[in-house]
């Protein structure tokens, strides 16, 4: 039987600890370490690798195919980094620069899904499979984040900030601290709104440029401004997209930060108005997502291909859902013209 050992990476040195057998690598990411990672780039193909973070090693293995891609994205955030930038706004770009290549996965939430990939959720747990596929879980998003940290050698924790458990990151800069979270500010980010979760450094217009963040504003200040007079007429809710698809660069925003983008939308501008938000897949092997807006009997969509919403008939959608073509995620209130339609 053959033997097979992991071998724990906290310094250059501990490289001499591998042998003949060693399999598993686990690769330090709250110190820098970039000679470390340089040496397995360049030697370590016969490896797969995970995280050591608090002196704690990760479990889940990744290929070097990807963990090759993973720092390839890294390097790739820190080289373009403006020049001249405090701690704060290093931190702060590193923020941005992160929620912009990241993303979310409704095939990975418990309450819209019978069966979860538990395969899926273990790789995404590993930081370098998770930037090889550019989506994250909450732990790996902020172990990504002190890991970036790393990188330009600013000290970041993991911190619970809430009872239910969810993670986020604490900073240190300078004498003091900042709590961040960007799991919860993905939407934000990917739509160039106002931040929420980054303490109290969320609308700094400065600082945002000076991070690359925005050119002149937020989108929430264009939205204010385009939705002050619109009118409730027949066409209400296909004007308010079209007045979204001028503002958002939705080509570019994950199917389920853009949920969080609408529901964000229709709570603050049109509260008052019973706008529905379905969320759909297409039954094939990727699940893929989809979005159904609705209002007075009218629907529509996203075509991420003609990059254009689109009118959608509603017996189509229905027929599509009873022949198994397309299906509801769990919690859905699709709105059904007939009691029993599906």
């Amino acid at each position: 039987m053959n033997k097979v050992s992991i071998s724990s990476i906290k310094g250059y040195d501990d490289i001499n600890s591998i042998d003949k057998d060693t399999k598993y690598i686990n690769i330090v990411i709250d110190k820098n370490n970039n000679n470390i990672v340089n040496y397995f780039l360049n030697n370590g193909r016969e490896y797969t690798y995970s995280d050591i973070i608090n002196d704690k090693n990760g479990f889940i293995y990744t290929s070097y195919d990807m963990f090759k891609v993973g720092e390839e994205r890294i390097d790739n955030i820190i080289k373009k980094m403006p020049s001249n930038l405090s701690d704060l706004e290093r931190v702060r770009y590193l923020y941005i620069s992160l929620g912009k290549l990241v993303g979310y996965d409704i095939n990975l939430v418990n309450d819209k899904n019978e069966v979860i990939s538990f395969m899926m959720v273990g790789y995404l747990n590993n930081i370098w499979s998770s930037l090889y596929y550019k989506k994250v879980t909450n732990l790996s998003i902020v172990k990504l984040f002190v890991y970036l940290c790393s990188k330009i050698n600013i000290k970041c924790d993991i911190v619970s900030n809430s009872i239910s458990g969810n993670l986020a990151n604490k900073v240190y800069i300078g004498n003091s601290f900042l709590v961040v979270d960007l799991f919860k500010d993905l939407a934000n980010i990917k739509g160039n709104f106002m931040t929420e979760y980054f303490d109290k450094y969320n609308s700094d217009k400065d600082m945002d440029k000076r991070v690359l963040y925005i050119i002149d504003d937020y989108s929430d200040y264009y939205l204010d401004k385009s939705f002050s007079n619109i009118s409730k007429d027949e066409n209400f809710l296909w004007n308010i997209l079209n007045i979204t698809l001028d503002i958002l660069d939705i080509n570019s925003i994950n199917s389920y930060e853009l949920l969080g983008i609408y529901k964000k939308i229709f709570s603050k501008y049109f509260s008052d108005c019973n706008i529905g938000i379905s969320n759909f897949y297409l039954n094939n092997e990727y699940r893929e997502h989809f979005m159904v807006f609705s209002y007075n009997d009218c629907y529509y969509s996203y075509n991420y291909a003609r990059g254009c919403f689109i009118r959608v008939d509603y017996n189509y959608l229905v027929d599509n859902i009873k022949c198994n073509k397309i299906g509801l995620y769990m919690n859905e209130n699709f709105n059904l013209r007939e009691r029993g339609a599906l």
